[in-house]
């Protein structure tokens, strides 16, 4: 039996909660007004970088550089199993938006421990010092403290952390003065959005890519070189920075007595050939044109909407109460694990949750891929039960949340035997007995070697 359908047969209730449904609706009030656009903190930290890469969406990355990215993307996602082993982990890839300050404004920040943010960052260099986390990396740490004003559970102490050959570098930085940050945040916000509607980036500071390889600079658009140098000396009015050298100790020593042949995500279960193409090397094919739809942004402005208004309701998990759960880990798996309180009145019932926006008309029926993935998020912590909050723009951005029980031994079970095929595929190089990915992914792969096209076209 397929692994979608192990969790299929292991669904022991799916009903609808709608006590969330009205809880979320009244809350955000969705259907009185339109969903706002946002930027994004790196938007904040990049002006220049933001106005021309709307400006010029179809300008590319320079090869060099996208593989760069690539590379800290893959870095990122490795570091998920070092973080986890901290004392007070309470979550990675955390969406933050700036609904308490009044911006629209979201950020991912890498990694939460208790509710201090950390903002992680790989790097090619020699050494890192304290001097250059004011100079070199000023926008590294910009980034940090929009993250930390941003914090609905604002807390002084949080945390940069880089990685650079092998070796960690912390700097707790403690910010004393929350309002100055707040104040850069709407200036920098004003600033985008008129060159927007203006076409005017004459007040806008020098790109932190000048001279890095930037593509606009390529492409000869970009005026960067005559624009001022940025200046980053409000930070120290903000916030002070001393290096952690115990956190550096303990990751380190995580790092070096932890390394693993095998890293997996909660999504390779359900893309289990996706994984083994990734993870084997296959080359890729060529975007048809490197554009990202507009479908996407909007979505995503949904998205980021809706978390947003669950973390300032009565249904918001604290970061402690987050750290806690997350003490229970039964897979080697690492997830972006979200959680809400699904009954105000017992504090023993927050349960992970997931938030899906889907463009379809009808609501009877969702996904499979949505079950097995709260299946596997609920695994991962041993939790019996957990929430689908999906939202339907087309249907006036109705919302109905989904509240599913598990036989979650059988789904246990089920995710490690799934782990086990897994290794041992890419031990032994054989794809096809792994499960194929869904009809949709496999529609849109783009790897050149695709096992599941390749069974389908033979015919299984």
């Amino acid at each position: 039996m397929s692994f979608l359908r192990e969790v299929k047969s292991s669904i022991l209730s799916d009903t609808e909660n709608t006590y969330i449904s009205r809880v979320l609706e009244d809350r955000i009030k969705i259907k009185n007004f339109d969903i706002p656009e946002y930027l994004y903190v790196t938007d904040l930290i990049n002006p220049v970088r933001s106005y021309f890469t709307r400006k010029y969406p179809e300008i590319p990355l320079p090869e060099n550089v996208e593989a760069r990215m690539k590379n800290g993307e893959e870095i990122h996602f490795l570091a998920r199993q070092w973080f986890e082993q901290l004392p007070g982990f309470s979550g990675s890839e955390v969406i933050l938006t700036g609904a308490d300050i009044g911006l629209n404004v979201v950020g991912r920040a890498d990694f939460m421990l208790y509710n201090s943010i950390v903002e992680f960052k790989t790097k090619h260099v020699d050494m890192i010092d304290l001097e250059s986390i004011y100079s070199v990396y000023s926008s590294d740490l910009e980034q940090l403290l929009f993250y930390a004003a941003m914090n609905k559970n604002f807390t002084e102490d949080n945390y940069l952390v880089f990685f650079s050959d092998e070796k960690f570098y912390v700097y707790k930085v403690s910010v004393h003065d929350r309002a100055i940050i707040e104040d850069e945040m709407v200036y920098r916000f004003s600033l985008i959005t008129r060159a927007m509607e203006n076409g005017d980036i004459g007040d806008f500071p020098r790109c932190s890519y000048f001279g890095y390889g930037c593509q606009f600079s390529e492409a000869q658009v970009c005026p960067c070189h005559s624009l001022r140098h940025s200046d980053s000396s409000w930070i120290s009015n903000v916030a002070t920075v001393e290096e952690d050298y115990g956190m550096e100790s303990r990751l380190q020593d995580i790092y070096e007595h932890g390394k693993s042949t095998i890293d997996l995500r909660f999504y390779d279960l359900i893309y289990p050939r996706k994984y083994y193409h990734k993870i084997t090397g296959d080359s890729r094919n060529a975007g048809s044109s490197g554009q990202i739809p507009d479908s996407y942004y909007e979505k995503n402005n949904i998205k980021f909407f809706v978390l947003g208004s669950i973390d300032s309701s009565i249904l918001n998990v604290s970061g402690t109460e987050k750290a806690n759960i997350n003490k229970v880990s039964t897979l080697p798996l690492y997830g972006d694990d979200r959680y809400i309180i699904k009954n105000i009145y017992d504090e023993n019932t927050i349960v992970p949750y997931l938030l899906k926006i889907n463009n379809s008309k009808y609501t009877n029926n969702i996904p499979d891929t949505y079950y097995s993935e709260l299946a596997i998020t609920c695994a991962r912590r041993n939790i019996k039960e957990g929430l689908i909050v999906v939202v339907y723009p087309k249907l006036e951005k109705t919302i109905k949340v989904h509240e599913v029980k598990f036989d979650i031994d059988k789904i246990i079970s089920a995710c490690r035997t799934s782990i086990e095929n897994i290794e041992t595929a890419v031990a032994r190089k054989t794809p096809e007995i792994l499960d194929m990915c869904p009809e949709f992914a496999i529609k849109s792969c783009d790897f050149a070697s695709c096992s599941c096209r390749k069974e389908i076209i033979k015919g299984r």
